[in-house]
C-alpha cells in the first residue's frame, strides 16, 4: 500500500491486463460488463506501515477495496482472500521471518 493506494507500478499493469475482451466484456445495452475470470480465486498479500484496524476504521480500507472489488471481483474473481501484513516499518527480523512463513504456507496450499 502506498499512501492508500496500490503503487503506480501495479495501477499500469492493471491497466494494461484487465482488459475488456480479455478480464470483461461489454455488453451492448447493460450497465454491468460480463465476467469473464469466473472460477478463478485470488489473494491479496498488502504490507503497510498503519495497523489493520486504523486502516478499516478511519480510512475504509481504499486500496483492498479498490483492488479488490474494483478489479478482480469486477472481473469475476471470487473469493477473494486479504492477507494484510502491518507495521513493516521498523519491524525486526523475527516478525518479518514470521510473515515469510505465513505467506510461504499460505502458498504450499494452492499446491
Amino acid at each position: 500500500m502506498w499512501r492508500y493506494d496500490y503503487p503506480a507500478v501495479m495501477k499500469g499493469f492493471i491497466d494494461r491486463t484487465f482488459l475488456p475482451g480479455i478480464t470483461f466484456e461489454v455488453i451492448e445495452g447493460k450497465a454491468i460488463p460480463g465476467k469473464l475470470l469466473k472460477g478463478k480465486t485470488a489473494r491479496i498479500i498488502i504490507t503497510a506501515d498503519i495497523p489493520k484496524w486504523y486502516d478499516y476504521l478511519f480510512m475504509k480500507s481504499p486500496v483492498i477495496n479498490q483492488f479488490k472489488k474494483g478489479t478482480l471481483e469486477f472481473c469475476g474473481i471470487s473469493p477473494v482472500k486479504v492477507t494484510y501484513i502491518s507495521p513493516v516499518k521498523n519491524s525486526n527480523i523475527d516478525y518479518r521471518e514470521k510473515w515469510l512463513e505465513k505467506i510461504s504456507l499460505l502458498g504450499e496450499k494452492l499446491k
